[in-house]
């Protein structure tokens, strides 16, 4: 018999606290300060030996020199760890590109020293993941048989301590035990590094801070968490899983910071918990074919380039608020480029670059969601899809190979525990960028649970 699923729990990193474990990101800053040394020895890393401007020379691991001031670099600090998932997009490209110089030797020594920051980031960020003990401690209380989990951390702490069966858990982010599921990073560039920085057809002279500057967006691309394939994950888990979306009448949020590395998700989930949701709107592969992207001509491929382009070069300004440019003779698209203007990028050409990057990781996302739902295809024994039904979606895909999901009467309603004054604000701010006006704010977990407990 097919179960039903009423409620919908996201677990967030305040639920591990809330039952005593040590996972806050003070606990990955002892972690990292104590095991570092240890880390870049596993991995077979060097320091670096930099001379600092006043003439001394110091070692320094990557991890320092990448993400602190590549020009006179320091030991990162706490700050860094404490906003770890936004940190790592806070890349200087120009810093980074200055500091490692333009030739050939310095590029490879740039693209090799950023790849082994982001190494060790993530294997001292997988390691204090896997240190972390969940003792088999029963609470004796237990979630009602129609909840469904999406569990933001990585631990086990429903199963051990409120004997929820893993089937019903979608760990979105990976699991403890297997360090190469973990997802970490920030939400800012989901997009593929813009290749044309690397192979320059279009680009004279050429440029060699170019090349330097698309290894910086590699990072950033590896550093991101690519929110809308884990969403297609998401859907696929819940729909493998038995849960109909259209029978959630509840979603309570348990522990949960709310950051702004997250929002997409959320934005997700009030959407198609609502009324009349369209489901194939939201996905990329639906966009691809019905939003009336151009007929591509040689005049709107070069300016897509163009803004690409602009986009990138503009990484440091959009991110960091500097708006300095170190090496105007070596980094300005718009000299290159052969653009009049030299001050070009105004708001309103920022605007179009972005959406042009845009537009450009709707076709990358489109090609992975069509994988998507090939697989699932195959899981569920179905050899084709009439095009009439138009499934671009996980969920419209579903609703059509079950046959048996029945339309929404009424929106979800929300239920979020806060922590303190300043998580209200952050929630509040958050559900109304979502546009969700049926939630009620919970004042710590023990209220907020309640509901949900039998």
């Amino acid at each position: 018999m097919h179960k039903k699923y009423k409620n919908l729990i996201i677990i967030g990193n305040g639920f591990d606290r809330w039952q005593g474990l040590p996972t806050s990101y003070g606990n990955f800053i002892d972690y990292y300060n104590l095991h570092i040394e240890q880390i870049l020895k596993k991995l077979h890393v060097k320091k670096l030996k930099i001379k600092n401007p006043d003439g001394k020379k110091q070692k320094i691991n990557p991890v320092d020199l990448i993400y602190s001031n590549p020009i006179n670099p320091k030991p990162l600090e706490d700050e860094f760890f404490w906003n770890f998932e936004q940190s790592v997009a806070l890349l200087d490209d120009h810093l980074i590109n200055l500091s490692f110089g333009k030739s050939n030797r310095g590029l490879r020594k740039l693209r090799r020293t950023v790849q082994q920051a982001q190494k060790i980031l993530r294997t001292a960020f997988s390691d204090w993941i896997h240190s972390i003990v969940v003792p088999d401690n029963p609470t004796g209380a237990k979630f009602s048989n129609d909840c469904y989990f999406i569990n933001f951390n990585y631990t086990d702490t429903l199963e051990k301590f409120f004997g929820v069966n893993p089937l019903s858990i979608n760990h979105i982010h990976g699991y403890a035990d297997d360090s190469e599921s973990i997802i970490v990073g920030h939400a800012t560039h989901p997009e593929y590094p813009f290749v044309e920085l690397l192979e320059q057809k279009f680009i004279k002279p050429k440029s060699q801070r170019l090349k330097g500057l698309y290894y910086v967006e590699s990072a950033l691309y590896e550093t991101d968490k690519h929110i809308q394939d884990n969403i297609d994950d998401m859907c696929e888990f819940m729909v493998l899983d038995g849960v109909d979306i259209e029978q959630i009448e509840n979603i309570y949020v348990l522990g949960h910071s709310f950051g702004e590395q997250d929002f997409e998700y959320f934005d997700f989930l009030e959407k198609v918990t609502k009324v009349g949701c369209n489901y194939n709107e939201l996905s990329a592969l639906w966009k691809v074919h019905h939003i009336g992207l151009e007929e591509l001509t040689e005049e709107s491929i070069f300016e897509d380039i163009r803004l690409n382009l602009l986009y990138a070069q503009h990484h440091r300004e959009r991110e960091l608020g500097k708006k300095d440019d170190l090496f105007p003779e070596y980094t300005l698209i718009e000299k290159i480029l052969d653009i009049d203007k030299v001050n070009v990028y105004t708001e309103e050409i920022a605007n179009k670059a972005a959406e042009a990057v845009k537009k450009r990781f709707i076709f990358e996302q489109a090609l992975r969601t069509k994988h998507v739902l090939e697989e699932i295809c195959i899981l569920k024994h179905i050899e084709e899809i009439p095009e009439s039904a138009e499934c671009a979606s996980v969920f419209k895909l579903a609703d059509y190979i079950d046959g048996r999901h029945e339309k929404r009467k009424i929106n979800a309603k929300w239920h979020i525990s806060y922590f303190n004054d300043e998580d209200k604000i952050r929630i509040a701010n958050v559900m109304h960028r979502i546009g969700c006006t049926d939630y009620e704010l919970i004042h710590g977990i023990d209220e907020c649970i309640k509901k949900v407990l039998r």
